[in-house]
């Protein structure tokens, strides 16, 4: 009798192994299909060496007259390792001339040179002058950077091009370290020690971390993610990956922020020495602009609060998206850089902004621009 009911205990074990086994190839199935559909509607891979270190804070620029494919469109760099037309570093006496800072939002991931916010934004102002001189917007924006890296670039760059306005293309990713700023901080003592975080916290981060590195390496995780989003923000979750924990870091207690804001406020100061008028904008993310849909109004409060307490002027974008459905202005379905829609709602929120305070901007500097 015992033979007989390990016989059946043993069917039943391999019954239930079997149809579990069953389940998982009939979940990852549609995963799989789904991956390698996305992949071979994907972009060409970018084109390798387009962009250059440099031994600096900025890291990285784009290598001079450098020209090839980046998600999917064309890019060329001109002399000076940006994405822009070729330019002299004097300007036209009759020409106000603006710079526009920022990371791959600000350079155009996704679209054409002539679609970024910066073109956009100089063709919008010069189509309506009224009366003011004509103006020209340098596009220094770079894939990757943060605001320190773009402080870096202004001092090292961008002041020698004698602008009267510069721009600061503020993206909620910008509080985040490049690696060579993980290594300095690592190494100067400044990071906690993850055993030193609570334990929900170092959960919560390890998650987070986890959901990023499977959106970096799964086009089908990339889609899936802001999806569930949608679906669950309602309910109460603030966000997935990366973007989940940007209410703790835009915490004055958090250094990165700090460093932020230090970098912010140096640029002031450059600025105000040159009598260069300094705008941040601050850039959403492209999701459901709607109360329960959007996850990270905390970032939007954070920067412009702090631009407000030290009479930065800023520029909020939000409002200009809001109400609409910013997954529709992504460049692909696993993209969520701002397409020519996107970036066309930004240039005319910028350039309406922009009209009054270059009225009051002086054309001409009086001297030499010191660095």
């Amino acid at each position: 009798m015992r033979w007989l009911l390990s016989l059946i205990e043993g069917r039943k074990a391999r019954l239930l192994f079997f149809n579990v086994a069953l389940a998982l190839v009939a979940a990852a199935l549609p995963c799989l299909v789904a991956e390698l559909t996305l992949r071979l509607l994907s972009p060409p891979p970018d084109t390798p060496g387009l962009y250059a270190k440099v031994s600096s804070e900025m890291e990285w620029s784009g290598r001079p007259h450098g020209q090839g494919l980046q998600a999917g469109v064309s890019v060329s760099f001109n002399r000076f390792g940006l994405r822009d037309r070729e330019r002299s570093m004097e300007p036209s006496r009759e020409t106000v001339r603006i710079l526009a800072l920022g990371d791959s939002v600000t350079f155009g991931q996704g679209v054409a040179e002539e679609e970024a916010y910066p073109r956009m934004t100089e063709t919008l102002l010069n189509s309506h002058t009224d009366g003011r001189p004509p103006v020209e917007v340098l596009n220094f924006g770079i894939p990757g950077y943060n605001t320190v890296q773009e402080l870096a670039q202004l001092r090292e760059l961008g002041l020698a091009f004698h602008p009267r306005v510069v721009v600061v293309g503020f993206l909620y990713n910008d509080v985040e370290p490049t690696e060579g700023g993980r290594r300095s901080q690592t190494a100067g003592g400044a990071d906690a020690a993850p055993d030193a975080l609570p334990l929900a916290r170092r959960f919560g981060s390890g998650i987070n971390t986890s959901v990023v590195f499977l959106k970096q390496h799964s086009l089908f995780f990339a889609w899936l993610t802001p999806r569930l989003g949608v679906v669950l923000r309602p309910l109460g979750v603030k966000g997935l990956g990366q973007v989940g924990e940007i209410k703790d870091q835009y915490a004055d207690s958090n250094f990165n922020w700090r460093r932020v804001q230090t970098a912010l406020l140096d640029m002031k100061r450059l600025c105000d020495e040159r009598r260069i008028q300094l705008v941040v904008v601050i850039i959403p993310a492209m999701a459901r602009f709607t109360e329960s849909g959007y996850p990270i109004k905390e970032y939007h409060e954070a920067v412009s609060g702090f631009c407000r307490a030290h009479s930065i002027t800023c520029l909020d974008l939000l409002p200009a998206f809001w109400g609409l459905d910013g997954t529709q202005f992504w460049v692909s379905p696993t993209d969520g850089h701002p397409n020519a829609r996107g970036h066309r709602i930004a240039a005319e929120a910028l350039s309406e902004f922009l009209a009054p305070v270059l009225a009051r901007v002086p054309v001409i500097a009086e001297g030499p621009v010191s660095r």
